[in-house]
Parts: C-alpha cells; sequence; structure tokens
C-alpha cells in the first residue's frame, strides 16, 4: 500500500466558539458541518500557545513550548527536528508549504524545512538599482533578515537595501493579508497534481486573521457601518483599545470575523472537493486547524481585569480553543472525539498513519497551552495604559479530562484559577479547586531545537511593519 498523502491546513486565528460546526448561533461553517459525516471532529481540541511562531513551531516537532523554547518571530526552529523534514529524509515525501503568512514564511524559518516555499507574493523581476544584489537574485526561501546580511555583505549594499525594499513595495506593493485563499489553494492543488509520489504539505491561510475583511458575498453579519469602524481602528488595535478602554469597538467587529469564517469554510469547500475530484481525497490525511484563536474583548478567568485582544496577551478559551477535523484515507464514517486533544500530537498522528494504524490526537494525561506574551508590556503599551504589568507573560493552563468535560487550571504570576469547559461555548470557573501548575512545567526539559539567536540579530524594519500591520504587538 502506497503511503498516504499529508495535507495540513491551518485557518490563522480562527477560534472553535465561531463556528457553528461547534454550536455557534451564526451559520459560519456550513460546509465543514456536512464534511464532518465523513470526518473526525474533535470537539476539545487545543492550540499550544495563543500565537503563530509557537503553535506552528509545536504543531511541527510535537514538542510543547517550554520544550522547543521558539517563542519570538525572530525565534528559529532546527529544521531537522520537524515532520516536513523526517518525512522528506526518512520516507521520500515530497513536501510544500503555501501560505502569505508573513510570520511564518518571512519573519521566522518556520519555512525551512520545506523543499517548496510560496509565501507572501511580489514580482521578483521588480529592482530599482543594476548594481548591487536583489531578492530574485537568490534562490530558494530566504527571511528578510538573511537578505539583509547578504546585502551588507555585498559590494554594493545600500542599492541591494533598496533593491529589497523596491522589490517589497513596487507599486504599492502587495500586502499579504490582500491575497485570497484561492490563490494558494490554487497553488497547492497545482503543486500536488504535479508530484510523482507522496506529498506532504502545510497551508496556512490568513483570512480569518486581523485585519477582518470578508468579501462581500461573506459578509453576512457586519456592513457597512461595521466595515468603517474596522477601517478607523489602528494597527494594532490591541494597543490604543486597552489604554482607551473602548472594548466596543473591537466586540462590533466580531461580527466581520463570523464573516471571514464563513469565507475560509467556502474555501475548504473548493479545497476538497478539488482533491475529491482528482482522487487524492481519499488518499490523504487531511488536517483541518487553526494555529490559536482570537480575543474581542472577553475577560479573563485569572484576572478579569484584563480583557484579551487578538492574540496578544491571555490564556483564555477563545485563544486556545481551536477547530480540529481530521480526514483519513479510507475512511468516510463520521466520528466525534470529546476528549481533550493537543495539536502536539500532529508528528505521532503522522507516523501512526504511514505505519497503517490509527493515531488520535487525544491526550491520556493533559494538554498544555502557554505563551510569554507580552514579555515587556512597559515597552510595547503606551504609558498612559493604566497598569501595564498585568498583561506581560507567562500565561500558562493545563488541561485534563474530567468525566465529560474538561477541567483547566490555569496561572498568571501567583494566581490560579480553575476552569470547567463543557464545549465550545459554555465554560464556567471553579475557585474552590485552584492548583499548582508547577510539577507540570517543572518536568519539561529543553530539547534543543531552537537554534541560537546572533548577538544583536533583530528583525529589520520592513518585517516590523508588516508585522504591526497584521495587528502584532513588538
Amino acid at each position: 500500500m502506497d503511503p498516504p498523502n499529508v495535507l495540513l491546513v491551518i485557518l490563522d486565528s480562527v477560534r472553535a466558539k465561531n463556528m457553528s460546526l461547534y454550536g455557534y448561533g451564526a451559520r459560519t461553517t456550513p460546509f465543514l458541518e456536512r464534511f464532518a459525516d465523513e470526518a473526525e471532529v474533535y470537539e476539545q481540541a487545543r492550540a499550544p500557545s495563543i500565537h503563530s511562531v509557537a503553535s506552528h513551531a509545536s504543531i511541527f516537532t510535537g514538542y510543547h513550548v517550554p520544550e522547543h523554547g521558539v517563542t519570538k518571530h525572530e525565534s528559529e526552529l532546527d529544521p531537522e527536528s520537524t515532520i516536513w523534514r523526517e518525512l522528506a529524509d526518512d520516507y521520500g515525501y515530497e513536501t510544500g508549504v503555501f501560505t502569505p503568512n508573513v510570520v511564518v514564511s518571512v519573519s521566522s524559518n518556520l519555512v525551512e524545512p520545506f523543499q517548496t516555499v510560496d509565501g507572501p507574493r511580489q514580482d521578483p523581476g521588480h529592482r530599482y538599482f543594476e548594481e548591487g544584489i536583489a531578492p530574485s537574485d537568490v534562490e530558494g526561501h530566504q527571511t528578510n533578515r538573511e537578505y539583509l546580511t547578504r546585502c551588507f555583505n555585498s559590494d554594493a549594499p545600500l542599492r541591494s537595501v533598496i533593491n529589497g525594499l523596491y522589490f517589497q513595495y513596487y507599486d504599492g506593493g502587495t500586502e499579504a493579508e490582500d491575497e485570497s485563499a484561492t490563490e494558494y489553494i490554487d497553488s497547492f492543488l497545482d503543486w500536488s497534481g504535479s508530484r510523482n509520489g507522496p506529498w506532504a504539505a502545510c497551508l496556512n491561510l490568513m483570512g480569518a486573521h486581523y485585519p477582518y475583511e470578508p468579501g462581500a458575498e461573506y459578509d453576512q453579519w457586519g456592513g457597512d457601518e461595521l466595515q468603517a469602524l474596522h477601517d478607523s481602528l489602528p494597527a494594532p488595535p490591541s494597543r490604543e483599545i486597552a489604554t482607551d478602554g473602548d472594548w466596543w469597538k473591537l466586540r462590533a467587529v466580531e461580527s466581520l470575523y463570523d464573516g471571514c469564517i464563513r469565507q475560509l469554510d467556502a474555501a475548504m469547500e473548493s479545497l476538497t472537493a478539488a482533491l475529491r475530484d482528482r482522487g487524492d481525497l481519499d488518499e490523504t490525511l487531511l488536517v483541518i486547524t487553526s494555529d490559536h484563536g482570537e480575543g474581542f474583548g472577553e475577560r479573563s478567568r485569572i484576572d478579569p481585569s484584563v480583557q484579551v485582544a487578538d492574540h496578544s496577551w491571555g490564556i483564555s478559551e477563545v485563544q486556545t480553543h481551536v477547530p480540529l477535523v481530521v480526514s483519513r484515507p479510507g475512511e468516510s464514517d463520521g466520528v466525534v472525539e470529546n476528549r481533550i486533544a493537543s495539536l502536539t500530537r500532529f508528528p505521532d498522528v503522522v507516523r501512526n498513519e504511514i505505519d497503517g494504524e490509527r493515531g488520535s490526537f487525544t491526550v491520556d494525561d493533559h494538554a498544555i497551552a502557554m505563551t510569554h506574551r507580552l514579555e515587556q508590556p512597559e515597552r510595547v503599551l503606551p504609558a498612559a495604559c493604566q497598569d501595564r504589568s498585568k498583561y506581560g507573560g507567562p500565561w500558562r493552563a493545563v488541561y485534563r479530562q474530567d468525566g465529560d468535560r474538561v477541567r483547566k487550571v490555569a496561572d498568571h504570576g501567583s494566581t490560579a484559577r480553575t476552569i470547567l469547559i463543557e464545549n465550545a461555548q459554555v465554560s464556567y470557573p471553579r475557585d474552590d479547586e485552584e492548583s499548582s501548575l508547577g510539577a507540570v512545567y517543572d518536568s519539561f526539559e529543553t530539547k534543543g531545537v531552537r537554534k541560537d539567536q546572533k548577538d544583536g540579530q533583530a528583525l529589520d524594519d520592513d518585517v516590523e511593519k508588516q508585522l504591526e500591520e497584521l495587528g502584532y504587538l513588538r
């Protein structure tokens, strides 16, 4: 029997709570509801962290955040530690990643394990000076930081830097968040359809990431007034809203976010239909999930004075409870799994599938989620923001099965709280059963997969600007 293809689809920033697949009132995911009749749906899946870098590192390696330590945009992950490099080296897979996500494809090295990389699009022929180097002169993937190093080592460093900026912003440039899921799905389908052997790919789609701009066909719960409100918000909105207290603005634009999820659901319908039509769906381990959720002003259960905005700080359920839908080769019966599951199980599930076994994302003991955000709230948030330190990390959580429910113990500083979770829509605190997370987190050992960062190494201003436009606090 031929080894299965592997497709990991990450719907960036999509939380389970706003999906009708998980009981949400608005019909945001009609296709995934139908697809559930032939797939496996995990009701209690948790992301390893609340932001892309740490979560992707965990999903790609199977390690928890305190084990891999890759927590910043400029952090680097050893590509040899990933399931993608293992699939290529040990099993002969061809690998590819397709995403407009600047965090995944430019500011970090998370695409380095892949043989084929399709990232944010610019025309590689654009250059301002003939002298000096340009991005099109370098074969393969390179981060902006790597390109700058080449510039400074070239014979014309200043002109090379200008060529890079011209390449990035030629004729107004193409913002990653403006690029549709369809472009990258089509690119993936072209690539996978031309492979001669097994392939393994990751699609990271940014349609539900800030800014929330659904197409007119899918903007069923927003409208012009909310779009105008959304456009009036600064980038990132969390900084100003946490300072001014205008949380209603963030809550209001959640309706636009719903439209974004509806649009991604339609994209998933197109993707699966294309795979089915050419006979690939039944030969592919397809995993549809998210790297983290999104906050729209919900109050932290650990410290109610803290409200969560997008994925800038906190460890709330709206940020960690994510969708997980799995379609397996040769299976067509719908399955619902109610036990606690972790995305860190992805590499093991892939290995199990290759070995002809049925792996599961459920965990025997516990799942964890943690973030160090915000690492320097006094620097990132304005001085006018009251009590900035309360937003600082780390924020930590441990999840265990408790009968039909999930028990979450989360802490922030010296404060710990217990929350019981029925499903993506219902959870409540149990303050009489607090416990320390120290024993769990103290048991983790560093796995040595974070590549040492060179002294003084930092992201260049170009990447910083793109990250800010996407709403990231730096």
